[in-house]
Protein backbone atom coordinates (compact mmCIF):
# COMPACT_ATOMS: atom_id res chain seq x y z
CA UNK A 1 0.00 0.00 0.00
CA UNK A 2 1.26 3.54 -0.35
CA UNK A 3 3.25 5.50 1.94
CA UNK A 4 0.40 7.05 4.93
CA UNK A 5 0.92 10.00 6.58
CA UNK A 6 -1.24 11.26 9.61
CA UNK A 7 -2.92 14.76 9.18
CA UNK A 8 0.16 16.64 10.85
CA UNK A 9 2.42 15.27 8.71
CA UNK A 10 0.84 15.49 5.58
CA UNK A 11 0.61 19.05 6.12
CA UNK A 12 3.91 19.42 7.45
CA UNK A 13 5.24 17.86 4.06
CA UNK A 14 3.01 19.70 1.92
CA UNK A 15 3.78 23.15 3.33
CA UNK A 16 7.31 22.15 2.68
CA UNK A 17 7.22 21.05 -0.38
CA UNK A 18 5.14 24.13 -1.25
CA UNK A 19 7.96 26.35 0.21
CA UNK A 20 10.62 24.56 -2.20
CA UNK A 21 8.23 25.19 -5.22
CA UNK A 22 8.28 28.84 -4.81
CA UNK A 23 11.77 29.06 -5.48
CA UNK A 24 11.59 27.39 -8.77
CA UNK A 25 10.41 29.81 -10.93
CA UNK A 26 13.81 30.41 -11.67
CA UNK A 27 13.86 26.60 -13.75
CA UNK A 28 14.70 27.25 -17.24
CA UNK A 29 12.59 26.72 -19.99
CA UNK A 30 11.92 23.88 -22.02
CA UNK A 31 14.52 24.78 -24.82
CA UNK A 32 17.25 26.02 -22.07
CA UNK A 33 19.18 24.19 -19.51
CA UNK A 34 19.24 23.58 -15.83
CA UNK A 35 22.08 24.31 -13.75
CA UNK A 36 21.78 21.41 -10.32
CA UNK A 37 24.59 21.44 -7.69
CA UNK A 38 25.16 17.17 -7.38
CA UNK A 39 26.47 16.30 -3.69
CA UNK A 40 26.42 12.72 -2.37
CA UNK A 41 27.77 11.07 0.28
CA UNK A 42 28.04 13.65 3.00
CA UNK A 43 28.38 11.17 5.84
CA UNK A 44 27.15 13.56 8.39
CA UNK A 45 27.64 12.02 12.44
CA UNK A 46 25.88 14.15 15.56
CA UNK A 47 29.56 14.95 16.68
CA UNK A 48 31.65 18.09 14.75
CA UNK A 49 34.64 16.58 15.39
CA UNK A 50 33.76 13.28 13.89
CA UNK A 51 37.08 12.35 11.55
CA UNK A 52 37.53 9.21 8.93
CA UNK A 53 40.70 8.20 7.07
CA UNK A 54 41.62 11.82 8.06
CA UNK A 55 38.47 13.58 6.39
CA UNK A 56 36.41 15.99 8.59
CA UNK A 57 33.19 15.02 7.17
CA UNK A 58 31.57 18.33 8.80
CA UNK A 59 34.34 20.37 7.53
CA UNK A 60 34.02 19.55 4.14
CA UNK A 61 30.55 20.04 3.84
CA UNK A 62 30.87 23.81 5.60
CA UNK A 63 32.99 24.12 2.61
CA UNK A 64 30.83 22.53 0.18
CA UNK A 65 27.81 24.74 1.10
CA UNK A 66 30.23 27.78 1.22
CA UNK A 67 31.31 26.89 -2.31
CA UNK A 68 27.82 26.27 -4.07
CA UNK A 69 26.47 29.45 -2.02
CA UNK A 70 29.23 31.39 -4.10
CA UNK A 71 28.52 29.74 -7.48
CA UNK A 72 25.96 31.50 -10.03
CA UNK A 73 22.81 30.27 -9.03
CA UNK A 74 21.32 27.06 -9.07
CA UNK A 75 18.36 25.46 -10.09
CA UNK A 76 18.07 22.38 -8.21
CA UNK A 77 20.35 20.69 -5.28
CA UNK A 78 20.70 16.99 -5.36
CA UNK A 79 21.96 14.96 -2.28
CA UNK A 80 22.45 11.55 -3.66
CA UNK A 81 22.38 9.45 -0.53
CA UNK A 82 24.21 8.54 2.57
CA UNK A 83 22.99 11.54 4.40
CA UNK A 84 23.74 10.27 7.51
CA UNK A 85 27.41 8.90 9.03
CA UNK A 86 26.30 4.89 9.90
CA UNK A 87 23.14 4.68 10.85
CA UNK A 88 20.54 7.81 10.08
CA UNK A 89 20.01 8.57 14.23
CA UNK A 90 17.77 12.20 14.67
CA UNK A 91 20.53 14.08 15.64
CA UNK A 92 22.74 12.96 12.50
CA UNK A 93 20.04 14.43 10.55
CA UNK A 94 19.98 17.62 12.49
CA UNK A 95 23.66 18.25 11.95
CA UNK A 96 23.30 17.27 8.18
CA UNK A 97 20.36 19.81 7.60
CA UNK A 98 21.84 22.60 9.91
CA UNK A 99 23.81 23.03 6.74
CA UNK A 100 22.01 22.25 3.76
CA UNK A 101 18.75 24.32 5.08
CA UNK A 102 19.88 27.42 4.46
CA UNK A 103 20.60 26.55 1.08
CA UNK A 104 17.06 25.15 0.22
CA UNK A 105 15.98 28.47 1.28
CA UNK A 106 17.43 29.10 -1.71
CA UNK A 107 16.87 26.20 -4.82
CA UNK A 108 14.81 23.31 -4.75
CA UNK A 109 16.11 20.22 -2.90
CA UNK A 110 16.03 16.76 -3.50
CA UNK A 111 17.17 14.01 -1.70
CA UNK A 112 18.15 10.22 -1.84
CA UNK A 113 18.33 7.35 0.45
CA UNK A 114 21.68 5.37 0.49
CA UNK A 115 22.24 2.56 3.15
CA UNK A 116 23.56 4.70 6.06
CA UNK A 117 20.61 6.48 5.75
CA UNK A 118 17.42 5.79 8.07
CA UNK A 119 13.55 6.31 5.87
CA UNK A 120 11.48 7.75 8.81
CA UNK A 121 14.23 9.98 10.44
CA UNK A 122 15.44 11.11 6.85
CA UNK A 123 11.97 12.33 5.70
CA UNK A 124 11.31 13.71 8.89
CA UNK A 125 14.24 16.04 9.43
CA UNK A 126 14.55 16.86 5.62
CA UNK A 127 11.24 18.94 5.29
CA UNK A 128 12.63 21.14 2.65
CA UNK A 129 12.15 18.85 -0.02
CA UNK A 130 10.71 19.12 -3.82
CA UNK A 131 9.20 16.97 -6.14
CA UNK A 132 6.42 15.04 -6.60
CA UNK A 133 6.49 12.44 -3.93
CA UNK A 134 5.50 9.20 -5.63
CA UNK A 135 3.27 5.97 -4.18
CA UNK A 136 5.68 3.19 -3.60
CA UNK A 137 5.56 0.90 -0.64
CA UNK A 138 8.04 1.76 1.94
CA UNK A 139 10.16 3.67 -0.62
CA UNK A 140 10.92 7.49 -0.95
CA UNK A 141 10.63 8.04 -4.70
CA UNK A 142 10.36 11.23 -6.22
CA UNK A 143 9.88 13.04 -9.88
CA UNK A 144 10.64 16.45 -10.69
CA UNK A 145 10.15 18.38 -13.95
CA UNK A 146 12.71 21.10 -14.31
CA UNK A 147 12.57 22.76 -17.48
CA UNK A 148 14.39 20.87 -20.46
CA UNK A 149 15.07 17.87 -18.39
CA UNK A 150 12.84 15.64 -15.97
CA UNK A 151 14.63 13.96 -13.01
CA UNK A 152 13.99 10.74 -11.20
CA UNK A 153 15.24 9.77 -7.99
CA UNK A 154 15.09 6.50 -6.53
CA UNK A 155 15.12 5.20 -3.27
CA UNK A 156 17.80 2.00 -3.08
CA UNK A 157 17.81 1.67 0.74
CA UNK A 158 17.30 -1.59 1.72
CA UNK A 159 18.50 -2.27 5.47
CA UNK A 160 20.40 0.53 7.69
CA UNK A 161 23.87 -0.15 7.75
CA UNK A 162 23.94 -2.94 5.43
CA UNK A 163 25.74 -1.86 2.72
CA UNK A 164 23.84 -3.15 -0.29
CA UNK A 165 20.90 -1.32 -1.68
CA UNK A 166 17.52 -2.88 -3.29
CA UNK A 167 15.33 -1.35 -5.16
CA UNK A 168 12.43 -3.77 -5.28
CA UNK A 169 9.62 -5.04 -6.79
CA UNK A 170 6.84 -2.64 -6.26
CA UNK A 171 9.45 0.12 -6.94
CA UNK A 172 10.39 -1.28 -10.21
CA UNK A 173 6.87 -2.25 -11.23
CA UNK A 174 6.56 1.87 -10.62
CA UNK A 175 9.54 2.82 -12.28
CA UNK A 176 8.82 0.57 -15.70
CA UNK A 177 5.02 1.71 -15.50
CA UNK A 178 6.22 5.20 -15.06
CA UNK A 179 8.41 5.70 -18.04
CA UNK A 180 6.01 3.77 -20.24
CA UNK A 181 3.39 6.87 -19.54
CA UNK A 182 5.70 9.37 -20.61
CA UNK A 183 5.62 11.29 -23.78
CA UNK A 184 7.16 14.69 -23.60
CA UNK A 185 10.02 14.06 -25.94
CA UNK A 186 12.35 15.48 -22.30
CA UNK A 187 15.34 13.64 -21.68
CA UNK A 188 15.00 11.75 -18.58
CA UNK A 189 17.91 11.65 -15.99
CA UNK A 190 17.32 8.90 -12.94
CA UNK A 191 19.35 9.02 -9.47
CA UNK A 192 19.85 6.33 -7.28
CA UNK A 193 22.62 5.96 -4.42
CA UNK A 194 24.14 2.66 -4.96
CA UNK A 195 25.79 1.63 -7.95
CA UNK A 196 23.96 -0.52 -10.52
CA UNK A 197 26.83 -3.36 -10.44
CA UNK A 198 25.12 -6.64 -9.90
CA UNK A 199 28.56 -8.32 -9.17
CA UNK A 200 29.62 -6.52 -6.01
CA UNK A 201 28.30 -8.16 -2.42
CA UNK A 202 27.71 -3.98 -1.56
CA UNK A 203 25.87 -2.90 -4.54
CA UNK A 204 22.51 -2.37 -6.33
CA UNK A 205 21.74 -6.07 -5.98
CA UNK A 206 18.70 -6.02 -8.45
CA UNK A 207 21.29 -3.98 -10.79
CA UNK A 208 20.40 -5.88 -13.69
CA UNK A 209 16.44 -5.33 -13.59
CA UNK A 210 16.91 -1.46 -13.04
CA UNK A 211 19.29 -1.75 -16.25
CA UNK A 212 17.07 -3.98 -18.04
CA UNK A 213 14.22 -1.58 -17.69
CA UNK A 214 16.11 1.64 -18.29
CA UNK A 215 18.58 0.58 -21.32
CA UNK A 216 15.46 0.20 -24.06
CA UNK A 217 13.79 3.82 -22.39
CA UNK A 218 15.71 6.12 -24.63
CA UNK A 219 14.43 8.77 -23.38
CA UNK A 220 16.47 7.89 -20.38
CA UNK A 221 19.68 9.25 -20.66
CA UNK A 222 21.64 8.89 -17.88
CA UNK A 223 21.83 6.91 -14.37
CA UNK A 224 23.67 9.26 -11.52
CA UNK A 225 24.92 7.22 -8.67
CA UNK A 226 27.38 7.43 -5.56
CA UNK A 227 28.21 4.63 -2.56
CA UNK A 228 31.81 3.90 -3.55
CA UNK A 229 33.28 6.92 -2.97
CA UNK A 230 34.36 6.98 -6.50
CA UNK A 231 34.54 9.57 -9.40
CA UNK A 232 34.09 7.67 -13.04
CA UNK A 233 31.93 7.39 -16.13
CA UNK A 234 30.96 4.52 -18.21
CA UNK A 235 28.00 4.18 -20.99
CA UNK A 236 26.24 1.34 -21.23
CA UNK A 237 23.75 1.01 -24.67
CA UNK A 238 23.93 4.81 -24.91
CA UNK A 239 22.93 5.10 -21.45
CA UNK A 240 25.85 7.47 -19.79
CA UNK A 241 26.85 6.06 -15.98
CA UNK A 242 27.86 8.35 -14.05
CA UNK A 243 29.05 7.89 -10.41
CA UNK A 244 29.56 11.17 -8.03
CA UNK A 245 32.06 11.81 -5.78
CA UNK A 246 31.80 11.62 -2.22
CA UNK A 247 31.58 14.94 0.10
CA UNK A 248 32.66 13.21 3.08
CA UNK A 249 35.45 11.45 2.68
CA UNK A 250 37.33 8.62 -0.30
CA UNK A 251 38.21 5.32 0.48
CA UNK A 252 40.75 5.48 -1.67
CA UNK A 253 43.86 8.04 -2.05
CA UNK A 254 43.42 8.56 -6.20
CA UNK A 255 39.55 9.47 -5.51
CA UNK A 256 38.71 13.21 -5.37
CA UNK A 257 36.55 14.17 -2.50
CA UNK A 258 33.78 17.66 -3.25
CA UNK A 259 31.19 17.45 -5.22
CA UNK A 260 30.07 18.53 -8.85
CA UNK A 261 27.50 20.71 -11.00
CA UNK A 262 25.79 19.47 -13.73
CA UNK A 263 24.48 21.21 -16.52
CA UNK A 264 21.60 19.92 -18.20
CA UNK A 265 19.80 20.24 -21.87
CA UNK A 266 17.65 18.60 -24.58
CA UNK A 267 20.76 17.76 -25.66
CA UNK A 268 23.71 16.55 -23.01
CA UNK A 269 24.89 17.10 -19.54
CA UNK A 270 28.16 18.64 -18.74
CA UNK A 271 29.82 18.09 -15.23
CA UNK A 272 32.45 19.93 -13.80
CA UNK A 273 34.08 18.22 -10.83
CA UNK A 274 34.90 20.74 -7.43
CA UNK A 275 37.33 18.55 -5.55
CA UNK A 276 38.12 20.01 -2.02
CA UNK A 277 40.58 17.38 -1.02
CA UNK A 278 41.86 13.52 -1.72
CA UNK A 279 42.85 13.59 -5.49
CA UNK A 280 42.14 17.22 -6.98
CA UNK A 281 44.73 17.29 -9.84
CA UNK A 282 41.14 17.38 -11.82
CA UNK A 283 39.65 20.12 -10.16
CA UNK A 284 37.59 22.72 -12.25
CA UNK A 285 37.53 19.74 -15.00
CA UNK A 286 34.19 19.65 -17.20
CA UNK A 287 33.43 16.43 -19.08
CA UNK A 288 30.42 17.11 -21.89
CA UNK A 289 28.10 13.77 -22.73
CA UNK A 290 25.14 14.13 -25.51
CA UNK A 291 22.57 11.71 -24.93
CA UNK A 292 21.29 9.08 -27.29
CA UNK A 293 19.45 9.39 -29.68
Amino acid sequence: MPIQLDRRGFLKQSAALAAAWSLSSNLGAADASTRLALLSDTHIAADQNDTYRGFSPHANLQKVCNQVRAAPKFDLMVVNGDLARLNGQQQDYAAFVSYIDPLAETMPLVITLGNHDDRKNARNAVVKRAGELQAVEQKLVTVIDAGPCQFILLDSLMVTAISAGQLGKSQRTWLAGYLDEQSSGKPIVVFVHHNPDAESDGALVDADKLLAILKPKHAVKALLFGHTHVYSFDRQDGLHLVNLPAVGYNFADGNPVGWTEGTFSKQGMSITLHAIAGDTKNDGKTINLSWRA
